[in-house]
């Protein structure tokens, strides 16, 4: 007697069902194949000085503080969202040109006139803030 032994098949049943769903996903537009969002480029010289610019869609407000404006105006007060608003593109990214003398700056995002305080995501360079975040840092030459 002889003994046919069965291969399973879950492998190639759960690739073709991973290969089908992502076809589907693609074909209607499913909303958690658009969260892999292309990266923005970090800081970088522009006409008119350094373009900064942070991906935040649902914020209703983005300034940029850091030690070139005295940390939004925390340094002598509250908090001013006056200081160096942002303007919001129609992708939702934040963008902000700030003419910099040569040196080396901390800096981060600040949501919603203070409520959250972001280093940049784009930029890999930056120093602990002391209260348990981070600040980003640049370096003008």
């Amino acid at each position: 007697m002889r003994i046919i032994e069965k291969k399973p098949r879950y492998r190639t049943v759960w690739a073709a069902a991973v290969l089908i769903s992502l076809l589907v996903a693609s074909l209607t537009g499913c909303a958690a194949l658009n969260a892999i969002k292309d990266r923005l480029p970090e800081p970088h010289q522009v006409d008119g000085g350094i373009l900064f610019q942070y991906d935040a869609p649902a914020a209703q407000r983005v300034n940029l503080a850091g030690e070139f404006n005295d940390w939004g105006g925390t340094l002598i007060g509250p908090f001013d969202p006056t200081i160096d608003p942002m303007t919001k593109d129609e992708k939702g990214v934040w963008k902000i040109v700030i003419p910099l003398d040569p040196g080396r700056y901390e800096y981060k995002f600040v949501l919603d006139g203070g409520v959250v305080w972001k280093h940049d995501p784009n930029n890999a360079e930056r120093v602990d803030d002391s209260y348990g975040g981070y600040n980003s840092v640049i370096v003008i030459k």
